[in-house]
C-alpha cells in the first residue's frame, strides 16, 4: 500500500478570462489592450526587434554572385 496525500480544499480552477477581464476597471483594460495592440502592431513591422520569426534572405549581392564551390 502507498501512502497518497489527500487536500480537504477542492481543485483550484483557474477563472475564464472573460471573467477576468470583466473585473478590471474600464481605463485599465482600455489601456491594457492598447499596449497589447501596439506591440502586436510593432512585432508585425519588418525592421523591428520583434520582427518575424523567419526573415526574408537577402538578395546575392555582386560578391556571392558567381561565387563557386572550391576546386
Amino acid at each position: 500500500m502507498q501512502p497518497a496525500q489527500l487536500s480537504l480544499l477542492p481543485d483550484q480552477v483557474p477563472a475564464p478570462p472573460s471573467q477576468l477581464a470583466s473585473q478590471l476597471p474600464s481605463p485599465i483594460a482600455q489601456a491594457a489592450a492598447a499596449i497589447v495592440a501596439r506591440l502586436i502592431i510593432q512585432a508585425a513591422q519588418p525592421g523591428s526587434l520583434a520582427g518575424p520569426a523567419t526573415p526574408d534572405p537577402a538578395p546575392a549581392g555582386p560578391a556571392q554572385q558567381g561565387v563557386s564551390g572550391g576546386e
